[in-house]
């Protein structure tokens, strides 16, 4: 069956509160057909469905509790005549509690006995032990909603003819962002926290590209970096590959990966279908 003819079937899964709704939201809006918390002994069934009606289920988004997503995908993962993309969505256990405290919604296990603190953990149990799985992962943990909207709309939308890349920086004395695949270590730049005049900008400001495009090691990493980035990215599409994402630390996420993050967004974009976010400048403005 040529690719073409095959349905496009998207499996998500994920915690409680860490996005599966807004991204059904953006997958029916691109014309996707959503189908939400199916026994799994009916999986094959619904996919004989799609099969015999292309025109009305060409594509389609499954979403799953994090309990039943395994023997969904093993039911349908080896099935003729669909394109299974995997997807696998996280949230760090302090924001979910955030999350669900300010909504006031019930998480889908309390009423079943949990406290929300044990559902919480539950689902985050489930979706690190689920990880392997997942074509794309994604940690919803510092996205804003608009942010995270973009985000993956961009991934469902894919073109074949594209990558799309997604730049971000972050802190490292934060954490590393969970789903990350490529990180970039900015540390060994001078640091502009040290200069008093230059510590309460940012990587976006001018006075700190200044300071840091001064310094020969600065030169010399981004030359680096787009030489292997470049060989990189030319496999990704050779290989087929629709996404990759690329993060960019230093100590605090302020100055400097913030500095080449951008940089390298700036260099790509014209090529690449690329997006670019700074984690840590909203934590640093909410300091200030």
């Amino acid at each position: 069956m040529a690719e073409s003819e095959k349905i496009k079937l998207l499996l998500v899964t994920g915690c409680s509160g860490a996005g599966k709704t807004t991204v059904a939201s953006i997958a029916e809006s691109l014309g996707y057909y959503i189908v939400e918390q199916i026994p799994s002994s009916l999986a094959l069934s619904l996919i004989d469905v799609f099969k015999k009606e292309p025109q009305t289920y060409g594509k389609v988004a499954l979403f799953v509790n994090l309990d039943k997503f395994e023997k969904v995908y093993d039911t349908i993962k080896d099935e003729e005549g669909i394109e299974l993309k995997t997807w696998g969505l996280d949230c760090s256990f302090d924001e979910l509690m955030s999350r669900f405290r300010l909504t006031r919604h019930i998480h889908p296990l309390q009423p079943k006995g949990y406290s929300l603190e044990e559902a919480i953990a539950s689902d985050r149990t489930n979706i690190d032990k689920l990880r392997p799985l997942f074509d794309i992962y994604i940690d919803t943990t510092s996205m804003s909603e608009k942010y995270f909207r973009a985000y993956a709309g961009t991934i469902i939308g894919e073109e074949k003819s594209k990558l799309f890349i997604f730049f971000s920086s972050f802190g490292f004395k934060y954490g590393l962002p969970r789903d990350s695949e490529i990180v970039i270590d900015a540390r060994l730049l001078p640091n502009p926290y040290w200069v008093k005049e230059l510590r309460p900008l940012t990587g976006l400001d001018e006075p700190i590209k200044e300071y840091l495009e001064k310094s020969e090691v600065t030169e010399k990493f981004l030359n680096g970096l787009y030489s292997n980035l470049d060989l990189f990215f030319e496999e990704m599409m050779k290989q087929g590959k629709g996404y990759v994402s690329i993060n960019v630390g230093c100590t605090g996420g302020q100055h400097r990966s913030v500095y080449i993050a951008q940089t390298l967004y700036d260099h790509y974009k014209d090529k690449y279908k690329c997006t670019i976010t700074h984690r840590e400048l909203s934590r640093n403005e909410e300091a200030n």
